[in-house]
């Protein structure tokens, strides 16, 4: 029996790693549906913010790998007559976009305008109202295009209920009827966890991993830092630096740190080392604007380090969970849970420890993902 085709475009793709957390849903997403859907992806031939290709990669002509083929587009090739092309064949069944802003979704828009062409568009959290207020004045007039020329040929895949909401509220109807929004869960990896480790009471280890752009609040994170006069606290940032003025505000910001608060850029994490670093750090810190899903948070949890994020994620009401604090993005707040960090010792700790674990196996238990994806792709 013929399996049903599935053309992905993401804007990169494994091995690349920098742009976070859609790489691995995408990996993540073959591995559940192999079986049931022969799968293509076109992608770009180099890592987030690279100006050179993947060395030893073959570009501009489709490979096999084991559970799907894949193109890798040099930027001359990767134009939206390209997407456009590809996304009309009819040897594709079904075509799946992995951001609404992104390059690659341009061509299938004006494909699914022009033609009519059911596509299946996973905005990512850009959505997202913490999303959407930066660089406002050009998202919103974007918005407002697509959803005059859609006829409900678009169907729209939110990854939590936060972010289906936001969907619905700016996508109510199109001309021809409700625009289908299909709730099915992030695809996460999970990482192993930690067998041992201790807390010591009156210090406290931080560690951001995220891109460096304001949407993920390392800012804000500093101006709270450089207020703290007696708190021992040690902040460790892995990630791309994606806004250089915004990395240079940081780093004036960072200037002001009393010797007491300590904050390293470390660079680029490559994925393979982020279980061994992520268990070196007491809680993992994230003030971000807006997450859809939060793949370094549930990774963070998944090794047993407690998090310590805002309320802008899927991932609430942690201080019950005993599993760290989400938080609203107020400087008071966040300076009365740095003090409870400093200031916790092994004991406490150990069940935030064992909290952010529990979590995260809830997580996997609770959810059937393979028959919600089979469900946006049918």
């Amino acid at each position: 029996m013929r399996k049903p085709t599935l053309l992905i475009f993401v804007e990169y793709f494994l091995p690349g790693y920098k742009w976070g957390g859609p790489i691995q849903s995408v990996a993540n997403l073959i591995g559940i549906l192999h079986p049931h859907y022969d799968i293509s992806i076109v992608t770009r031939d180099r890592d987030f913010l690279d100006v050179k290709p993947y060395p030893a990669i073959v570009n501009n002509e489709w490979l096999i790998k084991e559970n799907y083929r894949i193109m890798y587009c040099s930027p001359d090739l990767l134009t939206r007559r390209l997407v456009y092309t590809l996304a009309r064949s009819p040897a594709f069944d079904f075509v799946y976009a992995n951001s609404l802003f992104g390059k690659l979704s341009h061509g299938l828009l004006l494909l699914s305008w022009l033609t009519g062409r059911h596509i299946v568009i996973a905005p990512r959290g850009e959505l997202q109202p913490g999303a959407l207020r930066l660089k406002y004045y050009k998202k919103y007039p974007f918005v407002r295009i697509v959803k005059a020329i859609s006829r409900g040929q678009i169907t729209w895949h939110a990854t939590n209920e936060a972010e289906q909401k936001a969907i619905r509220q700016l996508f109510p109807a199109s001309r021809i009827g409700i625009a289908p929004v299909v709730l099915a869960p992030d695809t996460p990896r999970q990482l192993q966890p930690r067998l041992t480790y201790q807390k010591q009471a009156g210090l406290v280890k931080l560690v951001f991993i995220a891109r460096i752009t304001p949407v993920k609040g390392l800012l804000f994170l500093f101006e709270i830092l450089a207020s703290i006069r007696d708190l021992s606290i040690e902040l460790d940032i892995f990630g791309p630096i994606d806004n250089e003025s915004y990395w240079r505000s940081c780093q004036n910001v960072l200037a002001k740190l009393t010797p007491n608060c300590s904050a390293t850029y470390r660079g680029v994490l490559a994925h393979p080392l982020v279980n061994a670093t992520l268990r070196n750090y007491d809680f993992f810190i994230l003030p971000t604007h807006s997450e859809s899903f939060g793949h370094s948070i549930f990774e963070a949890l998944s090794v047993g380090v407690p998090v310590i994020i805002s309320d802008q994620t899927p991932w609430q009401q942690l201080v019950l969970q005993q599993a760290g604090w989400d938080i609203p993005l107020q400087k008071q707040h966040w300076l009365s849970v740095l003090k409870q960090a400093v200031d916790m010792g092994d004991d406490a700790y150990t069940t935030l420890s064992e909290g952010a674990r529990s979590i995260v196996e809830k997580y996997v238990n609770e959810q059937q993902l393979g028959e919600k994806y089979r469900l946006l792709f049918s």
